[in-house]
């Protein structure tokens, strides 16, 4: 075949007449099949509990209150927040008798606080995020491994390991699964801490790209500052990445003065909302009793164990020295993830499990890098074996997962997902009555009185409710159970200064009888009831 250009005039007449047309084949920058059938297989786990509610709702009755997840007491929080948001913009805590400051600032709260005050029920207003995040995390990912990884296949085990990736482990001394790395479980209910971890994605991969080509300096740290708002470990995490990852750029050489404006703000957006936490947590005591509360330990060598199928190959690319940001980053995150889970520990954070959310995203690039360093192409049918070890380290997981979501979501004594019907009277009674005040009442139904009436609650939330939370739920207890005398239910009740006591179902004391006097007006709802007390 003969190919012949012709220059005239500088080669602005174009190719020869007597040669073919050349067509370039465009850019596929749309989703392929099978990142959309990924993206609606992601999409399908993320309502699997809302599907599960609204099923029992649809075909068995029952009283659902609004939460979309399986540890239900962080869901009606997030009511708590939004309903108070509707009112006062920045949210207070409910959970208390005491007067709290409305202090706390979280940027999808106030939005879907606005919803509400518009009309839109709270419960409503926070399932509209749902979407939202999976769209954003799925693209997210997509990105990262597009960005960091060459060939259709790798991205495409990458984007699969990222998002299902899930390993058995040793959970309470029992073969299990750790819900917090397992992405699709950030979609049941905690849809910020999904949304903060998406934004954390998108804003390493376009770092990377402003690293680049020198436009938009803004954006990483825009969007650092929005993980940091919704979630604060993913900002912690992020200040990390970006710190570790031109630490080794610039022992490579390849770190300029201009770098250097663009990591100043990203490191600055981040890092502001964290000094706005590091100050919540001095200035308003609520936030500091939370994090005592939430304080726990957790065993470092079970995370290691869910992750080991992945950390195994992913170690081996670390014999490759990173060419670019984002393979620094992404050598650096499972490191500064063990930091931060350490950090946790201490008296400095709280809750260390949260430090390895999202940790599926950096192995799964690392191991599909180790396995193609490990002489992959050189298998028989390398896809095929691929697709089947994808498989292998996906499927029987997060069917582990939907089983344990399943059997936890469904309706049980003592939990607010699922009410009676009186019960919901009764909370619709509250909501609507015009004399203002607090509310005294079993602590499973009082997590639910603050998103579902906007008052404030005896005991509810035993990382909100403090200090004493446990102390005060022994004591709602027993007054509801009939174990205090009338003497002791009346002192409780006056002392308290609540308004309104709201027996459930469940109640076996008889309360007219025991709070007797003290009762200035009762509204029955059938198994429930609500007193009006001085």
């Amino acid at each position: 075949m003969r190919l012949e250009v012709e220059l005239i005039d500088g080669g602005g007449a174009g190719p020869a007449p007597d040669l073919p047309p050349i067509r370039l084949k465009p850019r596929q920058r749309g989703l392929d099949r099978f990142e959309l059938s990924v993206l609606g297989a992601f999409a399908a786990v993320s309502v699997f509990v809302l599907a599960l509610d609204l099923w029992r709702v649809a075909f068995d009755g029952a009283i659902w209150t609004g939460t979309d997840g399986i540890y239900i007491v962080d869901q009606l929080q997030y009511l708590a927040w939004i309903r108070d948001a509707s009112h006062h913009l920045l949210v207070s805590n409910l959970y208390v008798l005491r007067d709290t400051p409305a202090d706390y600032f979280q940027p999808a709260v106030v939005i879907s606080g606005g919803l509400t005050a518009l009309g839109i029920p709270a419960w409503v207003a926070l399932l509209l995020w749902k979407p939202v995040a999976v769209v954003a995390f799925f693209f997210g990912v997509r990105a990262y491994a597009r960005r960091s990884l060459a060939g259709l296949w790798p991205r495409r085990a990458a984007l699969v390991l990222a998002l299902f990736f899930g390993s058995f482990t040793i959970v309470d001394g029992d073969v299990g699964v750790l819900g917090d790395l397992f992405p699709g479980f950030l979609s049941w209910g905690y849809v910020f801490g999904l949304l903060a971890l998406a934004a954390m994605v998108w804003a390493l991969v376009v770092y990377d790209d402003a690293r680049g080509n020198g436009r938009r300096l803004w954006l990483p740290g825009a969007l650092g500052a929005l993980a940091t708002l919704l979630h604060p470990w993913n900002g912690e995490l992020l200040i990390g990445l970006v710190l570790t990852a031109e630490v080794v750029m610039l022992a490579r050489g390849r770190y300029t003065r201009d770098d250097l404006r663009l990591t100043a703000a990203t490191l600055i957006g981040t890092g502001v909302p964290l000094v706005y936490y590091a100050i919540l947590g001095k200035v308003d005591i609520n936030w500091k009793l939370a994090q005592i509360a939430s304080k726990h330990a957790f065993p470092f060598w079970e995370i290691m164990l869910a992750i080991a199928p992945l950390l195994l190959p992913a170690i081996v690319a670390y014999r490759t020295r990173p060419k670019t940001f984002l393979a620094a980053a992404t050598r650096m995150w499972p490191l500064a993830a063990c930091a931060i889970f350490l950090l946790s520990g201490t008296s400095l954070g709280a809750t260390p499990l949260h430090a390895f959310q999202g940790i599926t995203v950096p192995l799964a690039v690392l191991a599909v890098e180790g396995v193609q360093l490990l002489g992959w192409q050189r298998l028989r049918r390398p896809v095929l074996v691929g697709a089947l070890a994808v498989a292998l380290f996906t499927i029987p997981a997060t069917g582990t997962e939907l089983g344990i979501a399943h059997n936890l979501a469904a309706p049980t004594l003592d939990n607010a997902n699922f009410i009676t019907r009186d019960e919901r009277s009764a909370l619709n009674y509250l909501a609507h009555a015009k004399i203002p005040g607090a509310v005294m009442t079993e602590p499973y139904l009082g997590a639910a009185v603050p998103g579902k009436t906007g008052r404030r609650t005896y005991v509810g939330d035993c990382l909100w409710s403090e200090p004493n939370c446990w102390g005060l739920t022994l004591l709602t207890q027993g007054l509801f159970g009939g174990r205090l005398g009338p003497t002791a239910a009346r002192g409780l009740v006056v002392s308290s200064k609540v308004r309104f006591v709201l027996a459930d179902c469940n109640t076996t004391a008889d309360m007219r009888k025991l709070l007797g006097p003290i009762i200035r007006a009762a509204h029955d709802f059938g198994c429930a009831a609500v007193y009006e007390v001085e």
